[in-house]
């Protein structure tokens, strides 16, 4: 370590205002009010330090002395949750272009070490962003925990020189990462030597990387780009340096909408960056038996089989580690399994709320006795029922105040209020009070004292979309109130909006309609520019989806994004109504009428279908085909393909004179331009190895032909490059939003897209 970096890094951990000394043969600093006075020496090159403990380098000094990364090793060993139950699944790991060019994904059978040895290898040329992927309840959280306690002890006993630390994001929508970061250290892992500066100075020197879990959360909630804009800060803050880890549905670079991912790109195209994914598999029957196994369950195998001959194989419950630790639990201890999973069969897609219930009634029938004398000796304290709609108060008070756990204080108001309304008598009112704290479906939360939270955030979207559904029923004015409040307080996450349509299929008596018209009439009570509005447009096209709406006009409402998407929308009209833009794919549109309406963009695919569905006074900013790769921007052009499509428009806007070619041709110029920004997207900087082995045999013309007037009209820049073969290195001279609309508004022409850009 050279001088000037530990200089910088001295001063990311000394105190705000104080001031560093230094000459030739000293340094004396202030850190968290301890003065240090060093001697400072040089050798070879690199900076030795002596505090009176002897000489030693800089770097070890930095990692041992300021940072007491010993130490915070052994908060994470101690503080993470509890993995003795960890089961390695299978992956495939997709690395950064400039490590694998090629893009060969790699399977592993075993995701926990090959994830930590792909940090480990990273590149010292760019900041390393790599992605855990997968669906909810499969286990990235548990990966992450397990690789920071595995990293943990391995930096311990010395085999290793960096630490993972696992930074939860979910119910922390608003905060910024810096306050996250250091929430995280200083109240999850009790270590509170490292504030925000210092933390990246170790981020970008590459002994610690930074694990956030449940970025896709605050992305949902950012939909202004709030989440990206802090995620690109960041980003540029370490310099084109070090390594992060984030777990989410998806990675950014897999977002269908380029919209989205431009918002990150032109943050950081700047430095040099490179993504990666690891995607997580469901487990398979081996990860099932290993985990009975961990669980001293002996007919681990006869469970499986039962389960397969009754659901198959490839059934939720064999597959997601969170489900698969309760089946474990009900079978265990259950000694009607099988009519437990005639159940589970016969509820089709609705299968989670049977599971649910289950789990339930176990707790009711068999922990949740009445001990108050009051009723006969073994009465269950609550039913089913009444469990459930406890759960879904709690869950709808955790939505409220925005987190994702319930303080004490508010836990037992809650309980209070629910013995209130159900007229429970005071013995009976104590022992709720005592037993829900250790309900099954709740666990003492590892990131709040004295707090409880749903065992999983499964559970708790599940019982928030019931809450709201058994908010909705009565349709009175009270029910107008406590739907709004509930609505108002953010986007609601899909699994919850799935929770709440099964909760209305499922009802006897209440239609899907009549809720649709109820949600409606809640849309008019905020203004156009709330979530009220983005919640109410995707709960009712759920609603609608494969039902004849009978003529119902929806008025004046703002769709989210990717709200039409595998709709099946049947005798609707809308008037006046915006929709953010959004995928068509596997969408039926029948008898429809879009009035007065305004689309961001409509993603057309060969699933998508339109079956008398007009547009009258309707704009469209873009429409593009995503098979064909091309899109169009220009009123004539949009106006034409969707007639094309089956689209119909009043015979006064009729366009007879077409002159575009809407075959989604495209010049090869351009073709090869569009396919390169895709690979610009998975790395900031690209080398001229990694065009020639993505454009394979127009490679070669694209560099000596096309590159020269990128270059020249700023769309390319050519920057130094950092590797041991001589070739050139490029980086993107314009935003990607300026390109991406120049490309859309050349309608396939190269000659037009120089021009325009």
């Amino acid at each position: 370590m050279h001088i000037n970096e530990f200089k910088s890094i001295v001063s990311a951990f000394a105190d705000p205002g104080s001031e560093i000394l230094h000459d030739k043969s000293k340094i004396i600093f202030s850190v968290n009010g301890e003065l240090l006075d060093v001697a400072i020496s040089t050798k070879d090159g690199d900076v030795i330090l002596d505090d009176g403990n002897g000489p030693v380098s800089a770097g070890s000094w930095i990692l041992k002395r300021l940072a007491k990364l010993p130490l915070l090793a052994t908060r994470l060993r101690e503080g993470v949750s509890d993995t003795n139950l960890f089961v390695s699944p299978s992956a495939t790991i997709l690395e950064s272009l400039e490590v694998h060019p090629e893009e060969i994904p790699d399977k592993t059978n075993d995701a926990l070490n090959s994830m930590l040895r792909t940090l480990g290898d990273k590149s010292p040329f760019e900041t390393s962003i790599y992605y855990i992927t997968s669906d909810a309840g499969e286990g990235k959280t548990f990966l992450i925990n397990k690789m920071a306690k595995e990293q943990a002890s391995r930096f311990i006993e010395g085999k290793a020189d960096w630490l993972l630390v696992p930074i939860p994001l979910g119910g922390k929508h608003f905060l910024r990462f810096d306050d996250i970061t250091v929430g995280a250290l200083q109240n999850r892992y009790r270590f509170p030597f490292l504030y925000y500066d210092s933390f990246l100075a170790l981020v970008r020197m590459g002994v610690i990387v930074p694990a956030f879990d449940g970025f896709e959360e605050m992305l949902v909630e950012g939909s202004s780009g709030e989440a990206l804009s802090a995620m690109g800060i960041l980003v540029s803050a370490l310099d084109s340096r070090g390594c992060l880890v984030i777990a989410a549905r998806k990675a950014y670079f897999e977002f269908e909408n380029l919209k989205t991912q431009e918002k990150l790109f032109d943050t950081i195209s700047t430095h040099s960056v490179g993504f990666g994914k690891l995607e997580l598999h469901r487990w398979q029957k081996p990860q099932f038996l290993e985990y009975c196994e961990k669980r001293k369950v002996s007919n681990g195998e006869e469970i499986y089989q039962r389960v397969t001959e009754r659901l198959g194989e490839s059934h939720s419950l064999l597959t997601r580690p969170v489900l698969v630790r309760r089946l474990v639990d009900i079978a265990t201890k259950c000694p009607s399994l099988d009519d437990f999973l005639d159940q589970i069969h016969k509820s089709g897609p609705d299968f989670f709320a049977v599971f649910v219930r289950g789990i339930i009634e176990r707790e009711a029938n068999e922990k949740w006795i009445d001990r108050s004398g009051e009723r006969d000796l073994g009465t269950p304290l609550l039913s089913a029922d009444e469990h459930c709609e406890l759960l879904s108060l709690l869950a709808l008070a955790s939505w409220e105040t925005r987190v994702d756990f319930l303080k004490r204080d508010n836990l037992e108001f809650v309980t209070d209020y629910y013995c209130e309304t159900k007229k429970k008598s005071a013995f009976q009112a104590q022992q709720i009070h005592e037993r829900i704290r250790g309900h099954a479906l709740l666990i003492n939360s590892p990131n709040a004292s004295n707090a409880v939270e749903f065992d999983h955030e499964e559970f708790r979207l599940f019982f928030l979309g019931e809450g709201i559904a058994e908010q909705i029923l009565p349709l009175d004015d009270k029910a107008k109130g406590e739907v709004l409040a509930t609505l108002r307080r953010g986007v609601l996450p899909k699994p919850a909006q799935r929770s709440f349509i099964r909760a209305i299929k499922r009802h006897p008596t209440f239609e899907r309609v009549q809720a649709a018209e109820f949600l409606l009439h809640i849309s008019t009570l905020d203004g156009q520019a709330s979530y009220t509005q983005e919640n109410c447009g995707s709960l009712v096209v759920r609603l609608l989806s494969e039902v004849d709406a009978k003529g119902l006009q929806i008025k004046n409402i703002v769709f989210p994004p990717d709200s039409l998407r595998d709709r099946k929308l049947n005798n609707i009209t809308f008037k006046n109504c915006f929709f953010s833009p959004t995928s068509l794919e596997m969408s039926t549109f029948t008898q429809c009428k879009f009035t007065e309406c305004h689309f961001g963009q409509i993603r057309i695919y060969e699933s998508s279908k339109f079956i008398n569905v007009q547009f009258d006074d309707t704009n469209v900013d873009s429409v593009k085909q995503v098979e064909q790769n091309s899109e169009f921007w220009e009123p004539v052009s949009v106006r034409a393909l969707l007639q094309q499509i089956g689209v119909l428009y009043p015979l006064s806007d009729k366009v007879e004179h077409l002159d575009l070619d809407f075959d989604g041709k495209m010049d090869l110029d351009l073709r090869d331009l569009e396919k390169l920004l895709r690979y610009f997207i998975r790395s900031t900087h690209i080398s001229e190895s990694v065009i020639l082995i993505k454009l394979g045999t127009r490679a070669r013309y694209f560099l000596d032909s096309t590159v020269p007037l990128l270059l020249e009209r700023g769309v390319l820049c050519e920057i130094d490059n950092k590797g041991g073969v001589p070739q050139r290195r490029f980086k993107m001279g314009s935003t990607l939003e300026s390109v991406n609309e120049a490309i859309s508004a050349a309608h396939g022409s190269f000659s037009e897209f120089l021009k325009i850009v």
